[in-house]
Parts: C-alpha cells; sequence; structure tokens
C-alpha cells in the first residue's frame, strides 16, 4: 500500500521538479481526466438512452388488409417490411403471416415482417370464352410474366359484340409451364357487314389528310397530279368514295392530292409500299427521322398490309420509316 502511494507521489508534481517536468506530469492529469470523464458522460448516455427507449407490444395484424396492416404498426413506432407470397386461403392483399408473433414485446423502432398474400397460386389457364379482350389484358396483369396474349389477335365476324373472345388455346384446364405462356385468342369484330360515312377530305393539305384517315383507321392510297386552274398546291383535290358516302367497313380511301409549291432543300414524293398481309388489322407507325436524328411519330393506324403510300415533302436526307407490329418494315432516304 505504502509502495502504491509512494509511486503515486512520484508522478504528482513537486517544488524540486524543473518546469518541463512540472508540465509534463500536469498534461498527464489532464488528458486522464478528461479521457475518464469522456467513458463516465457516454456510459451514463447509453444506462439512460437504454433505459428510456419505450417497449411496446407486436399487434396481431393477420387476416387484415395490407393498408390497415401498416397503420396499425406505425401507430405503435414499429417499422415493416413487405414479403409477398401465394395463398389458397386468404384474400390477395390480406397479411397471412408475420413476424415476430403477435403479443411479442419488443423496443420502438424495431422491424415487422409482412408476408402478404398474392391470391390464389395459379396454376391452370381459365376459360376466358365470353370475356371481353380488354377486361382479360387487365386481368392477365396479375399473373405477370406466366400469360401473356399472342398478337395479332384473330379476328371474325360474328353476332357476338366487338371484342368478345370466341375460342382460346389452350384451353381451359391446361397447366400453366414454368416458362412463358402464351394465350392464342379468337376475338369477334362484331356482326359482318360494318359500314361507315367517309370523312371530307377535299382542300385539306396532304399531311392533314393522311393523319386524318389514319385517326379513323381507314385505309388510305395517295396519287398526284399537277393543280388546275383555280387549284391550290399541295392539297386533296379528288376523293373516292365521295364525302358522306357509306361503304363497308375496310374500303380504301383514295385520294389525289396537288405537288406543294417547290421550296429550297425540300423534295415531294409518294412513297409506295406494298406490306405483308396480315390476317386482321395491326399498329402500323409513318415516322420521319429528320437529318439531326430527332425522330417523329406521323401517325398510329390500324393496318390489314397490302398497298401502302404516304406522301412526303422533306429535305434531301431524311428518313422515312414505316413500323408494323413495332418492326421496321420500310427505311427510305428522301432523295431529289
Amino acid at each position: 500500500m505504502f509502495n502504491w502511494i509512494s509511486k503515486l507521489k512520484k508522478i504528482l508534481p513537486e517544488i524540486e521538479d524543473d518546469q518541463n517536468t512540472r508540465f509534463f506530469k500536469l498534461m498527464i492529469y489532464v488528458v486522464t481526466g478528461l479521457l475518464l470523464f469522456m467513458i463516465l458522460s457516454c456510459t451514463l448516455a447509453f444506462m439512460i438512452t437504454l433505459k428510456g427507449t419505450e417497449e411496446v407490444m407486436i399487434p396481431d395484424v393477420t387476416g387484415i388488409k395490407l393498408e390497415d396492416a401498416l397503420v396499425a404498426i406505425q401507430d405503435r413506432g414499429l417499422n415493416s417490411r413487405i414479403q409477398l407470397k401465394y395463398s389458397d386461403s386468404q384474400d390477395k392483399g390480406s397479411v397471412i403471416e408475420q413476424s415476430p408473433n403477435p403479443g411479442t414485446i419488443k423496443k420502438v423502432g424495431n422491424q415487422v415482417i409482412l408476408r402478404v398474400s398474392r391470391g390464389a397460386i395459379i396454376d391452370k389457364i381459365e376459360n376466358y370464352v365470353g370475356w371481353h379482350i380488354r377486361d382479360l389484358e387487365t386481368h392477365l396483369k396479375s399473373y405477370g410474366p406466366l400469360l401473356k396474349i399472342n398478337e395479332p389477335l384473330i379476328r371474325v365476324t360474328s353476332e357476338r359484340s366487338e371484342g368478345t373472345i370466341l375460342e382460346q388455346k389452350p384451353l381451359p384446364g391446361t397447366d400453366i409451364s414454368s416458362g412463358v405462356t402464351e394465350l392464342y385468342l379468337v376475338v369477334s369484330s362484331g356482326p359482318q357487314g360494318k359500314y361507315y360515312s367517309v370523312p371530307f377530305f377535299a382542300d385539306l393539305d396532304f399531311m392533314t389528310a393522311m393523319k386524318k384517315a389514319a385517326s379513323f383507321d381507314l385505309p388510305f392510297l395517295f396519287t398526284q397530279r399537277d393543280a388546275k386552274k383555280d387549284e391550290k398546291k399541295g392539297v386533296v383535290v379528288e376523293q373516292i368514295p365521295a364525302k358522306e358516302e357509306t361503304v363497308p367497313l375496310e374500303t380504301i380511301v383514295q385520294l389525289t392530292i396537288t405537288p406543294p409549291a417547290p421550296a429550297e432543300n425540300k423534295v415531294f414524293g409518294i412513297l409506295k409500299r406494298t406490306l405483308p398481309e396480315q390476317p386482321v388489322a395491326v399498329d402500323t407507325s409513318f415516322y420521319i427521322i429528320s437529318k439531326e436524328g430527332i425522330k417523329e411519330e406521323v401517325f398510329k393506324m390500324k393496318h390489314r398490309g397490302g398497298p401502302f403510300s404516304v406522301p412526303y415533302f422533306e429535305e434531301e436526307g431524311t428518313i422515312l420509316l414505316i413500323t408494323v407490329l413495332g418492326k421496321d418494315q420500310v427505311h427510305f432516304i428522301v432523295k431529289r
């Protein structure tokens, strides 16, 4: 004991110590004191925090909708993590399991894992005959990548309303494979003998006339001739069938236009091509791509293929692009 005290006295500042030794001993005491103070402060703060953290009971949220479960969890100051799984017995969107179990005591801020039902396990093809195609498209979103509709759809005339599914393959009850299963559908295009009243195109500039015909999904063909006396340049001067004439649905509208007034660096022409014929009208688009690479969609319409023509009045080097079902079919560079 006395030895320990004598050793301690040696590190205390003494009168006979020189100035440097006394300063060194004082610094040792200051640093040691600061370290002890910091350790005591951190320990005290930790104990206060540990003692002050509120504990709560985990609520029972199984069997209720996810939105209500999240509110119950958050009201108790808890965090949540969601996991999805298929379930045969619970409604889609309800909590079927939770961890920790209800009644467990946890501190505020702890995490609760909620396992939410994705609905019944889907393993067989349902019967879609009689459904409307739009309703089926919405329904299939819940399948994720398991099922997709094969396009183009096969459309036939029928007494059933337009868009009604008449036949399907695979048949109802077929097992869904682990990969992507495609649905081949026969869809009603409505009763036979559909007619429409031909719109008025005369005196419209050819770009406006083309967009108007496409907006009605009317198949059209353009031809040109020189303007006669008192006729405008660059407009529709003749149309067959005539305006307001009632014709079958897929009648081709033939539009005759006059060339526009010449402009520097611009080329006028009519791009004529024959597109692959389709069993039904499919998405067909016409794009103009400038020399700077700017791509503009002029129109998008339903077209069954066959003869196809579009007028243009563009700078040399401009690209005209026609796509069918999103795939390039015609790539034309404007030249003199």
